[in-house]
């Protein structure tokens, strides 16, 4: 049966003015129009009054959105409750959950509902820079089971390296970046309010010697404000279940993505999948993850020779004759500061038909 909304559950509302539902309890769903799949009394008493869009258009903080409203509808008492979900960086409501319930019944607790806000640097003409951080709030360190001495050390957000290298399970490494990066290209061009949805593996425990893994959903967009030198991105995150996969996890992309990781779990070099537009590394293999290299979030911080000279190489490697590789000599900064002599070989490889070109697979000779 599909899911919907009725009396007695939480729906988690999200989108312009809060209209696309995401979940109900602990089913993910949608994003879908919140109409469609709410029953009677919730879809009158939450939409046909308009109390979840009064609730988006008009939130300036926590205190706007009440705990509890008791209404009577059709002779009946009613409790209608609801929850905010905040960005951890400026208290945007990114989603709003919400429950209707006889007044005399208690409801069961919501769904853990984790946010999140990207903070991306802009240079002088407006494009991404490498410099970039992933707020939480303590939901998503909850989520994520991070010790909770780690979480203050964090002081409420990571390293993007960081996240992306060792938070996220690495079978899932590549389709997380690519999904992010789809996420700041609608933010360069000017697209907002369009809801992107991944599933994805995490690495929970980090910094304790209990280490897991939990399947999560990933719900962002990019918001109408945006300040002249930052790009940001907000959204937020929640458990799914094992068998629960968006349409972001195409079979095509998926597959060709276990075969560049086969590769490169054989090889005995250095091995990165590159955006040759940013430099941003999508895909590491064992052996780079071994080099003193440290949380690697683009190869431009690493390299100690001019970047935008290893960009035009490597992007000329991926524009011309994809067939053929290249190599180049360059000079690689390790984590303590030395400087080495590398001989780096590029080839293109095209990983999924909705990205309009291709990415760099690049291995390390040193």
């Amino acid at each position: 049966m599909a899911v919907q909304l009725d009396v007695g559950s939480w729906g988690l509302f999200t989108g312009v003015s809060g209209k696309q539902l995401v979940l109900v309890d602990d089913e993910p769903c949608g994003p879908i129009s919140a109409r469609k799949i709410t029953r009677a009394i919730p879809r009158r008493l939450l939409l046909d009054e308009q109390r979840v869009t009064r609730a988006f258009e008009a939130h300036t903080g926590p205190e706007a959105i009440p705990d509890a409203i008791s209404v009577t509808h059709e002779g009946a008492e009613w409790t209608i409750k609801f929850r905010p979900v905040l960005s951890p960086r400026t208290s945007t409501l990114v989603g709003l959950l919400a429950a209707v319930s006889p007044a005399d019944e208690v409801l069961p607790e919501p769904p853990l509902i984790g946010s999140w806000e990207w903070e991306i640097e802009r240079d002088a003409d407006g494009n991404p820079t490498p410099h970039r951080r992933t707020f939480w709030d303590r939901n998503l360190f909850h989520l994520y089971d991070v010790a909770p001495d780690v979480a203050q050390q964090k002081a409420g957000y990571w390293e993007v390296g960081i996240w992306a290298n060792e938070l996220i399970d690495q079978t899932d490494q590549m389709r997380v970046s690519s999904s992010v990066r789809d996420g700041i290209q609608d933010g360069i061009s000017g697209v907002r309010g369009t809801l992107r949805c991944l599933t994805y593996n995490v690495v929970t425990g980090y910094g304790s010697e209990r280490r897991g893994r939990r399947h999560l959903r990933l719900v962002g967009q990019v918001p109408t404000d945006q300040p002249a030198d930052k790009l940001i991105l907000q959204g937020f995150s929640y458990a799914a279940p094992e068998t629960f996969h968006d349409m972001a996890f195409e079979q095509d992309a998926a597959r060709v993505d276990d075969v560049l990781r086969g590769v490169m779990d054989l090889a005995g070099e250095p091995m990165a999948v590159l955006d040759p537009s940013t430099l941003d590394v999508l895909m590491t293999s064992p052996a780079w993850r071994r080099q003193d290299f440290g949380h690697v979030g683009g190869l431009g911080e690493i390299a100690a020779d001019d970047p935008a000279q290893i960009q035009e190489f490597i992007t000329a490697a991926v524009n011309g004759d994809t067939s053929t590789s290249r190599s180049a000599e360059v000079r690689i900064r390790r984590q303590d500061g030395s400087i080495q002599n590398a001989r780096i070989t590029v080839t293109a490889v095209r990983v999924r038909a909705s990205h309009g070109g291709y990415d760099a697979l690049l291995k390390m000779d040193f």
